[in-house]
Order: structure tokens, then sequence, then C-alpha cells
């Protein structure tokens, strides 16, 4: 694959795969789209990223734009994402020298079988900045290195240099982008850090910290006359370039900064053709580019935007009734008694055997072990010495009784909001203020019963009392933090290695689980991993 010409755009035609491309690894999954590990037809590995955006963001794009993200469907779009990678190639190269740099950018293709555009850029082995745990020594730091020694500074680059839409992709007031920067840390080499993925998948108006939003993103969709996306103030551009040359030529070379001055001229002409669409021409092209309307109907439509409008509304209620349908024939199949009588099987035997839930929660433990090795943060010695924690340790039953109680909670739910108000309804129960009680309390009344009856069976077992779990379980709304809180404690114990393991795996969890500005490897993540360490310190 060689990289694009920026001759005018032409429509999309298909490219044969690289060798193996059939067998390509999936390496994760970004709001515009899925990246794999493919061979080259030179051998070579790459990093494939095919640009078909989640349906989250494509919903969001698709509201705001008319069309989902361009990336996965408009040429001069693709070719400015490559433009601005070339570009920032040795910009920050010239910024940070051999501290962070941008992966070799090889090219673009069309993918017939997606619809879809493909960027394959230069593969990096390495992993993101590391979670805390108790094992993970001076490597707690990367989070902060990253952040203050790359992200900030890389914003004050980018806002003088004119890339005002990257400043989203590099950080400011979205936690997300911690996730497009790797650490590479080669055998015989300083460890340094790479910008992975420098293509947004939504407008930059979404930041966790709403001051971002007031005065930096609005103020610049003002500026550039659309909702802020990866867009670049060129005139800005090309004065920083001419103003730093002699400082680029230094420190790049006469010939890379020549190429630099033309990848800005030919910049400025790719995200003109980009942005000159309209959101009619948007919304049709869009569709007829990943073949959901035919040549005719795109031709058709694209002078009758009424008539787009109600056939977008026609397929959309089609689309909507559709999916009903499947939901309730779905909740019909799980009715049928023989899968019902099963789940009902397997869910008494969860509750009621211990053995049941012992062998789940070491199985859970085992696969949370598992993930946090493949993502880098623990050694092979570390999740053995986690593994091992288990057998002299009370934590394999705290997450299975931690899981009983969220497999109470629908039944405990269904009591209390629906059983409960139908008798009083019904003339069974004499007092409001009753059914108010176990609207309240019910929850906490079904969870200290079970906490007690585990806690008289420890007493019995001489095994250590749950009465952390106990008493925090007496609490409404916040007493499905008891087993947890119990696995801090069981943490401060010599032995509580795997308890301080699975306090910090719950803890991230919570960090991956927020919507839009959480997820693996997002500063949401690091910092819930952070209350975590703080929590099970001592």
């Amino acid at each position: 694959m060689s990289r694009i010409s920026m001759r005018p755009a032409s429509p999309p035609r298909p490219a044969p795969l690289p060798r193996d491309a059939s067998a390509r690894r999936k390496l994760g999954r970004g709001r515009s789209g899925t990246v794999y590990e493919e061979f080259g037809e030179d051998g070579m590995r790459w990093a494939c990223k095919v640009l078909v955006p989640d349906r989250a963001s494509s919903l969001v794009m698709t509201v705001l734009t008319g069309a989902v993200n361009p990336y996965r469907w408009c040429k001069p779009a693709v070719e400015a994402a490559v433009l601005r990678r070339r570009i920032l190639e040795p910009l920050v190269k010239h910024w940070f020298g051999e501290r962070v740099r941008l992966p070799e950018t090889r090219g673009v293709r069309w993918d017939d079988d997606a619809k879809a555009y493909e960027l394959a850029a230069e593969l990096i082995e390495g992993r993101h900045a590391m979670l805390r745990h108790p094992a993970c020594g001076e490597a707690k730091g990367e989070v902060k290195e990253l952040v203050q020694d790359v992200l900030r500074p890389l914003q004050k680059h980018l806002k003088a240099a004119g890339f005002d839409g990257l400043l989203w992709q590099a950080g400011m007031g979205n936690p997300v982008a911690a996730a497009n920067f790797m650490r590479q840390a080669k055998e015989g080499e300083t460890p340094h850090w790479v910008w992975i993925d420098a293509e947004s998948g939504v407008p930059a108006l979404f930041p966790f910290n709403p001051w971002h939003l007031f005065r930096t993103y609005l103020p610049l969709s003002v500026k550039h006359g659309r909702w802020l996306f990866d867009d670049a103030d060129l005139p800005r551009l090309r004065a920083y370039v001419q103003e730093h040359g002699e400082a680029l030529q230094a420190s790049l070379g006469s010939a890379p900064y020549v190429r630099m001055q033309a990848d800005v001229d030919a910049l400025e002409s790719a995200q003109r053709a980009w942005k000159a669409f309209s959101r009619h021409q948007r919304s049709v092209t869009s569709n007829h580019a990943i073949g959901k309307i035919t040549d005719a109907q795109a031709e058709h439509y694209a002078k009758r935007p009424a008539r787009w409008i109600l056939h977008l509304v026609g397929r959309g209620v089609v689309k909507a009734a559709k999916k009903a349908g499947g939901a309730v024939l779905l909740g019909l199949a799980h009715l049928k008694p023989r899968p019902l009588i099963a789940g009902l099987g397997r869910w008494a035997k969860f509750f009621f055997s211990q053995r049941v839930r012992e062998r789940w929660a070491t199985g859970y433990v085992r696969r949370r072990v598992l993930d946090w090795r493949e993502r880098g943060f623990l050694t092979r010695e570390q999740a053995r010495d986690v593994r091992e924690s288990m057998r002299t340790s009370d934590a394999a039953e705290y997450v299975a009784d931690f899981g009983v109680h969220l497999a109470m909670k629908p039944g405990l739910k269904l009591i209390t909001w629906g059983l409960i108000p139908a008798l009083k309804l019904m003339g069974y129960i004499d007092s409001w203020w009753l059914v108010a009680f176990v609207a309240v309390y019910g929850g906490a009344i079904g969870r200290t019963l079970y906490t007690f009856g585990r806690t008289v069976q420890a007493m019995f077992r001489g095994r250590h009392l749950p009465v952390v779990a106990l008493a925090v379980g007496l609490l409404p709304v916040v007493g499905n933090t008891a087993y947890p809180l119990q696995l801090l404690a069981a943490s401060a114990q010599s032995n509580g290695t795997v308890a301080k393991f699975m306090v910090h795996d719950i803890f991230s969890a919570i960090g991956r689980r927020l919507p839009i500005w959480g997820g693996k490897d997002t500063l949401i993540e690091h910092r819930a991993n952070a209350v975590a360490t703080f929590a099970a310190r001592g």
C-alpha cells in the first residue's frame, strides 16, 4: 500500500487486500473504527484501522452533521487525515525530540466489503499507561507522566500551530484521549510515547469539564463556522511553519521542511473539499457510499431534499419496527418453559450453593487477572502471586457474595416496587407507610438477611467474619458496596494480595463503565483506579 495521491477526489474503488488479511487479528475498537493487525505484501506488520464508527458516535454525528463519521465515506476527509499525520510526524519530533512520536502512516484504501475506508499505519508494540496495583512499583506514575509531560505540552503546541480540532484528540477536556497514546519500550532504548490515534469519533462538544466547552470548543466552532471536528486553521498553520522555518530546518532538515510546506497546501485543498459538503449532500453521499441507496436513488435524492427526508423517516420507522419485533420474539423465546426453568435452576444453584459461588468467583478472578495480564499491567509472576493468594484468602468468597448481592437486586426490586404496592392496592396491606418503608429498606433487609447467614456460617467455620459487609449492607442505596468495602478491609491483611487486586479491578471497572467519558485506558479509569490505591493503602 503506497501513500495516497493528492489528486482530485474520485469515487472509491476496491483495492486488493494484503496477504493474510482474511486472518487479521483484531487489536482494539475505538469510536471512529476498529484496528486490526495484518501483513502487507512486503511482509511487514501493519495496524489497519477500518473506519466504521460505533453506533453511539454514528448517531451523534448524524444528528449534528447529517451523516456518519466522514472518515468512513468521504475521500477528501481521509486525505486530510493522512496529510495531518504527515505534517504532525515531523512537527511532534521537533516539539518533543525522541520522547513522543506518531507512527509512520502508510496510506488508505477503500474496503468494498466493509463499505468504508481503511487507514494503515505502523504497528506499535507497546501498551497504554499502566493502571496502578500493589506490585506496579514506579510504573504507577505513567499516567501522571502522560498528562503532565505529553498531553498538556502537546495541547499548547497544537493550539499555537492552528490544529484547533486536534485539541480534542490530545485530551483537552476529553479523558478518553488518554487511550490515543501508547508507551513503547524497545530493548536498549528509552521508553517513549506514541500518538496512535489522531482521528476523532465525534465533534468536540462533549468535554468532561463544561468549562472547556464554553471557553474553548464553542468559540472555535464559531471561528470555523461549524461544529469543531478535526479542523485545522490553515492560515495559522502556514504562518507557523514559515515563522519557525529556521528552527524546523535545523532540527528536521531542508527536504522534510519542503515536504511539510507542500503537505500544508494539500491539506488546505482536502479540508476545503471535505468541509464544503452541505448537510443534504453529506447525508445522500454517505448513504450512497456505504451501500444504503443505489446510484439511481442517489442521483434522484440529490436534487430532492424534501423527498430524501421522507425517505429517511420511512426507513427509520421500518427499522424501528423490525427491531421491536425482534426484541419481542427474543423475549418470547426466553419465556419457553425449558430455557426458563434452566435459567432459574442456575440462579438457584448460584444462590444456595457455596461451592458453585466459590467456583464462579475463582473463575471470575482468573479472568480478571488474565485481562490485566493481556493489557501488559501484570507480569507472569505477579499474576501467579494473585492466583496463589486466593488459596489462603477470603477474597474469593467475598467476590462470590458480592455476586449474590447483585443477583438479588432484580428480585428485590420486583418485590419492593411491584408486589408490595400491588398488595396495597388490592387491600391486603393497610398502611402506605409500610409500602414506603419496604421501598426504601427492602433491599437493605434482603442483603442483611443473606449477609447475616454468611456471618453465622463463617463463625462456625472459623473464618473471618464479614462484619463490614454486614454493617454497610444495612444502609439503603449505598448498601451494594458492602462486599467491595469488605474486600477493602481484607486488603489490609498481610495475605491480602488478591483482595487488593480485586479492589483495584472493581474501582477501575467503575471508570470503564462510565458512559461517554469512561472506557479502557481513559483518564476516568485511571482516576477510579487511583481511588482504589488510596482506599487500599495500609
